[in-house]
């Protein structure tokens, strides 16, 4: 909850807080505070060169700036001591010898005031850094780049030259970048998909066997092309899991996921996933994944110690369905062979048709109706502390954030328009505001120790802030009277929620506390005992005070009176009696226990209750209450 600041003067508590309701378009669509997992999500969004740090409010807490001739290639993240690791390419790729969607060309490392620390760059005849990235445990990144083959090389390897175009075939290179002194970053580690092939196309070229018998191998027949002729795999993720010592990649030409043993490379694929036809043990109704993107291990300090930790999360972008194509998200959880010192991934059987294991999804999302949520490509799935979902559609440039059972807890749209800021009210299409990864990070992160994090005004134009974002100035006036409090609230966002509590349990909601209220609720309350008020309004803001319950008028309280001693083993005195008055004492359930007439006395009354139990009680005194304790 937001908490406003308020004054205290006399008898009036003072809170101001102003809002509007509306229906934005881009920004923050909706946020609810009370579901939404506290953080800050970075996005790096395509067509432009700055990657920004957004609240939920979608206020910009933070913006990385690059030159204006610079675009982002794709990925961008956060280390836990605030430094910024993201990619970026010339804004013009016209003459560059490979080309295709996702293409990058320098992963570079920067402060948290965006001093550049070092870069490394590869774009040339070559090769090329596209896509993606992982950061290790160990400081270095894990790169993926395309490696341009020879056309008569990649016919010597066993590729059906009806296959190849333009004279060349992209493989992929998985190169590990070590930061040097220098300002450069060193590879000191590589794993090429070259190195691990197999055909059954031709018996006189190399590597000729059945992809069957060796599903550690990767078919170079098989594969539907990305967006350029030659771009044979176009991994499109990568993640890397410190205590496995494994690298995940996305294959979606393969619609596969691959894991590579980085400790023993030569190994080939330790796992696959997604399309058993790849290795040709299945056909397409075995198919389930469909050109996906983004996976990666469930495995942040968050997820230990969870039934999600372990598990593989992935964006299904281009599921085929019976009315048209749609998006889903899902979670896999690989299989270990029992008892196998290895520590090898399980098979589904023991056969040669035997497929990796599990044979199905462990979690699955997709709209209520699945063809109302659709993004061809881009996109990611992440799993949230508490079990949020945050789940983007890339091509319309939407991020949403919802519970476990399925409530929305945010939405926000990026306000760009081919790389420009739009107005609050504009109404984007598809491909407006692409968006490649949107990373959500806890407000707990490391990164954020000691930082400032205050908002700086959101991306939009014209911005129109959400109720829940609306800044607290609420007005508050707390009115007490005899048996009877009331608050009145201006300037609230919204609705607002009144409790009247007393020792933790709420007598009644509502503007009024009084015995018609509150149903009868404040009939055992007697004089001085504290009541607690609590508003709450829409936006999250909120405001409570204790105040003293009053039986009698101010009139009335002149009239000085006391009861002692209080606890008292049977025997009372009560001073201050001017006028015979009706009295009676009542037990915890209500009960009349004693009941008598008090008379003015000098020097006091006294009221004999030798009789009653030990316990509390209540002694009314004409319009009075007070509670008394029997101990012995």
């Amino acid at each position: 909850m937001k908490t406003p600041q308020f004054t205290l003067l006399c008898a009036w508590l003072l809170l101001a807080m102003m809002g509007q309701s509306q229906t934005n378009t881009v920004g923050t669509i909706s946020y609810d505070a009370a579901l939404a997992v506290d953080g800050y999500t970075l996005i790096y969004p395509h067509n432009q060169p700055h990657a920004r740090l957004i609240d939920a409010c979608g206020e910009v807490v933070h913006v990385w700036t690059n030159d204006s001739l610079r675009r982002p290639g794709n990925s961008a993240y956060l280390t836990p001591f605030g430094d910024l690791i993201w990619s970026h390419r010339p804004a013009n790729f016209q003459s560059d010898p490979i080309w295709a969607g996702g293409g990058g060309a320098v992963i570079e490392g920067r402060t948290w005031d965006n001093t550049v620390q070092w870069n490394y760059t590869l774009n040339d005849s070559t090769g090329r850094l596209h896509h993606d990235f992982a950061l290790t445990n160990s400081g270095t990144v894990l790169a993926i780049a395309w490696e341009r083959i020879d056309s008569l090389d990649a016919i010597a390897a066993g590729r059906n030259p009806a296959l190849l175009e333009d004279g060349e075939l992209w493989s992929e290179r998985i190169i590990e970048l070590q930061p040097n002194a220098n300002g450069g970053a060193d590879v000191v580690w590589e794993w090429r998909a070259w190195d691990h092939l197999v055909q059954d196309f031709d018996s006189t070229k190399a590597q000729f066997g059945d992809p069957a018998l060796e599903p550690h191998r990767i078919d170079v027949n098989f594969g539907t092309p990305s967006s350029a002729a030659p771009d044979w795999l176009h991994i499109n993720s990568i993640d890397y899991n410190a205590e496995l010592n494994q690298v995940l990649v996305s294959v979606p030409t393969f619609d596969e996921l691959w894991i590579i043993d980085k400790g023993v490379p030569e190994a080939g694929l330790v796992w696959r996933w997604g399309n058993p036809e790849a290795y040709g043990r299945g056909t397409a109704e075995d198919q389930q994944l469909h050109y996906q993107h983004a996976a990666h291990w469930l495995d942040a300090p968050y997820h230990m110690n969870t039934p999600d930790f372990g598990k593989i999360a992935v964006f299904n972008n281009r599921n085929p369905g019976a009315t048209g194509p749609y998006s889903s998200a899902h979670l896999i959880a690989p299989e270990w062979m029992a008892n196998d010192t290895s520590a090898a991934y399980a098979m589904t059987g023991n056969d040669e048709a035997s497929t990796y294991a599990p044979m199905d999804f462990d979690w699955t999302w997709t709209a209520p109706t699945p063809t109302d949520f659709f993004s061809s490509g881009l996109s990611n799935f992440e799993r949230l502390p508490g079990g949020n979902n945050l789940i983007l559609s890339g091509r319309t440039g939407e991020i949403f954030e919802f519970t476990a059972s399925g409530d929305t807890a945010w939405q926000y749209r990026v306000p760009l328009q081919g790389g420009l800021a739009v107005s609050q009210g504009t109404e984007l299409g598809i491909n407006d505001n692409l968006l490649f990864r949107a990373s959500r990070y806890p407000s707990q992160f490391p990164a954020f120790n000691g930082i400032d994090l205050s908002p700086m005004g959101t991306w939009e134009l014209d911005p129109s802030p959400l109720v829940s974002c609306s800044p607290c100035d609420l007005d508050v006036v707390l009115t007490i009277e005899s048996e009877f409090a009331t608050v009145d609230v201006t300037g609230a966002n919204g609705e607002v929620s009144i409790s009247w509590i007393y020792e933790g349990t709420t007598l009644c909601t509502g503007p009024e506390l009084s015995m018609n209220a509150c149903e009868g609720n404040t009939s055992e309350l007697v004089e001085g005992d504290q009541i607690l008020v609590h508003i709450v309004d829409e936006a999250g803001c909120e405001f409570s005070t204790t105040f003293s319950w009053e039986i009698v008028s101010v009139a009335e309280r002149t009239e000085d009176w006391r009861v002692y001693p209080n606890p008292t083993s049977g025997e009372l005195r009560l001073s201050g009696i001017s006028e015979a008055t009706e009295s009676a004492v009542f037990n915890s359930l209500g009960q009349c226990m004693a009941h008598f007439m008090l008379a003015p006395q000098p020097g006091g009354t006294t009221i004999d209750l030798t009789h009653l139990p030990e316990g509390a009680y209540i002694l009314k005194i004409g319009a009075r209450r007070t509670r008394i304790l029997i101990q012995r």
